[in-house]
């Protein structure tokens, strides 16, 4: 199942991607029950709720109420009804609404380093903690956006870069999970472009420290949720274009660890919540870093992954401080080229 958050103007709701539909699933139960048996009646859309991380938290039984919605569209389809919750109709072409980040706003996002291509592609140095954990800097939950929103472009950079990866969404809380334990809290999975700055990126973190800026400013996710039950998360093959030419190609197949086991590791000794979002981190040669090649304002980067879909945004311009912005002493980092 392909769950999204999307927005037709009456605020952000909850759907499932069904074909060229967007499947309102609350509100095709109560509509359904409305249509059978009258107003007045009691629905189950009761049971289903309508915002993302509770959703998770109904597990298998949302996921069925959901999979009875899209039905029951179908159903209506095929006999000429259209059913309306409230006035509105209970499913949107997808062109008709705007696709928003799967959760807008986690209460905790974490990008894990799982892959060592990429570490030793980006001419990183392999430590031995990888081989024993897997390793994380926390994001800024606050600057995620979604499909077709432009990537910022700080003031303070002039290596702006992609990165290809995926990562999971928890479905309940936990605390000292064990991989087995923790295979039951992964809600579904989800594209990851964890936009880096690269030149401030490794100049502040000369200081063994970050990173900060080079990271906090922009991170987009989506299109989807694709959940646990469809996915096979050592086979979701992946793809990076930019302007249509592909730069990058990679499978999950290749990582140090399971969402499991990094889901646990994240749980050990502190109480992780439902929805959380844990990328596995950037596939080896998934981005600009490794391959030379840079991303430049005007562009439009889309990154693929089976089952889930696409997320394109296009790259913004590069943002001007207001004067007096900033750090006097600071000028621009320089260059980085590995």
């Amino acid at each position: 199942m392909r769950l999204v958050t999307f927005d037709t103007g009456a605020g952000a709701e909850i759907g499932v991607l069904h074909g060229d539909l967007v499947v309102r699933p609350a509100a095709t139960l109560r509509a359904h029950q409305v249509y059978r048996d009258g107003p007045g009646t009691v629905s189950r859309a009761a049971e289903l709720p309508e915002e993302m991380v509770a959703f998770f938290q109904t597990g298998a039984h949302g996921r069925a109420l959901a999979a009875e919605a899209v039905a029951l569209v179908d159903q209506h389809s095929a006999r000429g009804d259209e059913l309306h919750d409230n006035g509105r109709p209970v499913a949107h072409p997808v062109a008709d609404v705007r696709i928003l980040a799967p959760v807008p706003r986690p209460p905790r996002v974490r990008d894990y380093l799982t892959y060592r291509a990429h570490a030793s592609g980006a001419g990183l140095t392999t430590p031995p903690a990888l081989a024993a954990m897997p390793i994380c800097y926390k994001c800024n939950a606050d600057s995620i956006i979604g499909p077709d929103e432009p990537l910022l472009w700080p003031s303070y950079t002039e290596q702006l870069d992609f990165e290809l990866e995926v990562g999971f969404f928890t479905s309940r809380g936990g605390r000292d999970l064990t991989p087995e334990q923790a295979a039951g809290y992964i809600a579904g999975v989800t594209i990851f472009n964890d936009v880096s700055a690269r030149d401030i990126q490794f100049f502040e973190m000369s200081m063994s420290i970050g990173p900060s800026k080079g990271k906090d400013f922009c991170t987009a996710m989506g299109p989807c949720v694709l959940t646990m039950d469809e996915v096979n998360e050592w086979d979701i093959r992946l793809s990076a274009r930019v302007n249509g030419e592909t730069w990058a190609t990679g499978t999950t197949a290749d990582r140090q660890f399971s969402f499991a086991e990094v889901l646990a590791w994240a749980s050990l000794d502190e109480d992780v919540r439902p929805g959380e979002f844990l990328a596995v981190g950037t596939v080896g040669g998934g981005c600009g870093l490794e391959l030379d090649r840079w991303i430049r304002s005007g562009d439009v980067v889309e990154l693929e992954a089976s089952g889930i879909g696409t997320l394109r945004n296009p790259v913004g311009e590069r943002r001007v401080p207001p004067p007096g912005a900033g750090l006097r002493s600071y000028h621009g980092a320089p260059p980085v080229h590995l």
